[in-house]
């Protein structure tokens, strides 16, 4: 059964576009000496914008929160880190979304015990309603967004997919197994 969540599926060209924008407004005003992805959605901007912003240290902090598709946790956690030492650097979080903003709150409270210079978040897309929004996003929206990198697990889920053939994912993602 098909469940109905106001999803907007956004192709590579779309996240590729967007993250050129965020490099070119985080490149204005912010030099990171690190950046720090939230996994698993902010590894492939976080890689980009590494490159974009010519910034070598990259690291990357995961954080579990949704069940499923519109089924959040009660809370955030994180489950695992891996990044450089963060004394005095200037440090970059990034993440695919911004949605109630507690998973950057949950990752400030745990960068909070180190001696930074600054520290900045970015995201491709935030929604409306967040608590907490990062310094930089690319735009608000209000849709379930999907990412290219997320597919496979968004249509097993049963989500419809404006102008994605459902069943070709399918058999694409059970050949891989």
């Amino acid at each position: 059964m098909t469940r109905k969540v106001k999803v907007m599926y956004v192709s590579w060209i779309t996240v590729h576009r967007e993250i050129l924008k965020l490099a070119a407004s985080i490149s204005r005003s912010y030099k990171p000496d690190t950046i720090i992805a939230i996994a698993k959605g902010g590894l492939i901007p976080a890689r980009i914008l590494a490159d974009l912003l010519d910034v070598r240290e990259i690291g990357f902090i995961e954080v579990k929160f949704y069940k499923r598709v519109g089924e959040a946790r009660e809370k955030p956690y994180i489950t695992f880190t891996a990044f450089p030492p963060l004394d005095g650097k200037r440090i970059l979080v990034v993440d695919d979304i911004v949605d109630s903003g507690r998973t950057l709150q949950v990752v400030a409270d745990l960068l909070s015990r180190f001696k930074y210079a600054d520290l900045k978040f970015a995201s491709l897309y935030a929604k409306p309603w967040s608590t907490l929004l990062p310094d930089y996003y690319g735009r608000i929206v209000e849709e379930w967004i999907v990412f290219p990198w997320e597919i496979c697990e968004t249509v097993k889920e049963g989500l419809s997919l404006e102008g994605v053939d459902v069943v070709e994912v399918l058999e694409y993602c059970e050949s891989m197994k």
